[in-house]
């Protein structure tokens, strides 16, 4: 067998879903703040000048991890397709703002670099986190939500989420969740009343 020379992207079968994956784990070691494109060579075992025919810089990079920081979730959007009442949605919420806290926990930084790159349009975009966002919306509008209204819903949420990330205890957190969703609950109930 032949070792390829890891100065060429196409020997070494670079992918944009390959560079995204080794950078959250470099997040997950280093922090957001110990991301660089030198790490992320390294992960993939390639130069850095490698990873340029993808990504111009750490800007880029960045931009990259915040589009598909959430592939993982995947299984999240089959299930927000699935939903028939305001409970269940309510439900996989929690869940899935649970599993998010256990996420972010495991990759220091990434929840401050997601609010920074949180935009009013961030469903319209490409990526898993576009793709989560838009089943989270459309999920609302099938149970009676107007559009507008599971917009800002959706936001509300998760910018809640996100803020309160930072709670150094799992029990602090799930409790402000159950309160945060019951209000949300509430107002879903009245809206398409």
């Amino acid at each position: 067998m032949t070792k390829r020379d890891p100065s060429s992207h196409a020997a070494a079968g670079i992918t944009v879903a390959a560079i995204a994956d080794a950078a959250l784990a470099v997040i997950r070691i280093s922090g957001v703040d110990g991301l660089t494109m030198r790490a992320v060579a390294e992960r993939l075992d390639v130069r850095a000048p490698t990873l340029y025919h993808h990504v111009r810089n750490k800007s880029d990079l960045l931009d990259l991890v915040a589009r598909n920081a959430f592939d993982q979730f995947t299984a999240d959007n089959a299930a927000y397709e699935k939903l028939r009442t305001i409970d269940e949605w309510i439900a996989l919420t929690r869940s899935g703002s649970l599993e998010l806290r256990a996420f972010y926990a495991d990759h220091p930084g990434l929840a401050g670099l997601i609010q920074s790159k949180a935009t009013p349009d961030r469903d319209q975009g490409d990526g898993s986190r576009a793709e989560l966002i838009r089943v989270q919306i459309d999920a609302l509008v099938r149970l009676g939500v107007p559009e507008p209204e599971a917009r800002h819903l959706f936001e509300v949420t998760a910018r809640w989420s996100l803020a309160a990330v930072v709670a150094e205890s799992a029990e602090v957190f799930t409790e402000g969740l159950d309160l945060f969703l019951y209000g949300v609950r509430a107002r879903l109930v009245d809206l398409v009343s």
